[in-house]
């Protein structure tokens, strides 16, 4: 019994240390975590613009209308309602002048992203940069700001596009490795290359850099999500740079594999915080 109970264990960490190995070889990586990406594609809509080539109308995004899916990105602008497919999505970048970015796919000229929104009205133009305020990129203040929202985005789309093709979403992939994760009686060491995204984020911490550390501890939990220091640690450095969502979502990752931590109550108790810290914040 003792035997084949081993056995087990060891296929269970030769499963956990070659997964990412074997993910990366099959398919490509994205750019950015699913997280980082769902936060760029909110984080980028204020400067976002429809522009209706057939009619030659801007249609501002809607702010706080933005929802994401695995499938889809929708939101509303002007009363319109616009959906994102992600899995049908092909490879886009952005084309960008003095004042604005294009979003469109790459090495192609159509310069339209959503082309069946509407029955009446196709070929939609994503912009940045555009307003019925004016140039936003144009301004000297926005426009370093506003040029790296649409490189984020297109970027962003791409990672998501990725995620949306895989069989199972992030959370769920997340759940059903935990728990096999959990029933490890010796679990794996760290990866290499995970020791070295904590080292760097460690490095950013001592230097004050929050926003580079966090980078660092979303790469870590990306390419190896059984890490719960990892989750712990990026929980924390979300809640400090006032991520609550964030904050939140990943310390729940951290009690999922580890719901017996000496720091199991404070941590639910922080969480409780942030909950009320993101309300307020809304």
């Amino acid at each position: 019994m003792r035997l084949v109970s081993k056995t087990i264990t060891v296929l269970l960490v030769m499963i956990f240390t070659m997964a990412p190995m074997a993910r990366s070889q099959q398919e490509p990586v994205p750019e950015m975590s699913y997280r980082q990406a769902q936060r760029a594609i909110v984080a980028a809509m204020p400067y976002a613009t429809f522009w209706d080539i057939n009619y030659e109308i801007f249609h501002q995004v809607t702010q706080g209308s933005v929802r994401l899916t695995q499938d889809t990105v929708e939101f509303d602008a002007n009363r319109v309602h616009f959906s994102i497919p992600l899995k049908g999505l092909p490879k886009l970048t952005t084309t960008c002048s003095e004042y604005k970015c294009i979003v469109d796919e790459e090495g192609s000229k159509k310069r339209w992203l959503l082309t069946n929104y509407n029955a009446k009205r196709k070929k939609i133009a994503f912009a940045f940069g555009i307003s019925e305020k004016g140039k936003i990129c144009s301004q000297v203040q926005n426009h370093d700001e506003c040029m790296n929202a649409a490189e984020q985005f297109a970027a962003a789309l791409n990672s998501l596009h990725i995620y949306a093709l895989r069989p199972l979403s992030p959370d769920e992939e997340f759940h059903k490795q935990a728990a096999a994760w959990r029933a490890l009686a010796e679990k794996p060491a760290l990866p290499d290359a995970v020791r070295v995204r904590r080292m760097m984020a460690e490095d950013a911490l001592k230097n004050k850099k929050p926003e580079d550390a966090l980078r660092y501890y979303e790469q870590g939990i990306e390419n190896y999500s059984m890490w719960p220091q990892g989750w712990f640690n990026a929980a924390l450095v979300a809640g400090e740079l006032g991520r609550y969502d964030d904050a939140v979502y990943y310390m729940q990752n951290y009690l999922e594999l580890v719901p017996d931590a000496k720091d199991a109550q404070s941590a639910r108790d922080q969480m409780e915080i942030w909950k009320i810290k993101a309300q307020e914040k809304k």
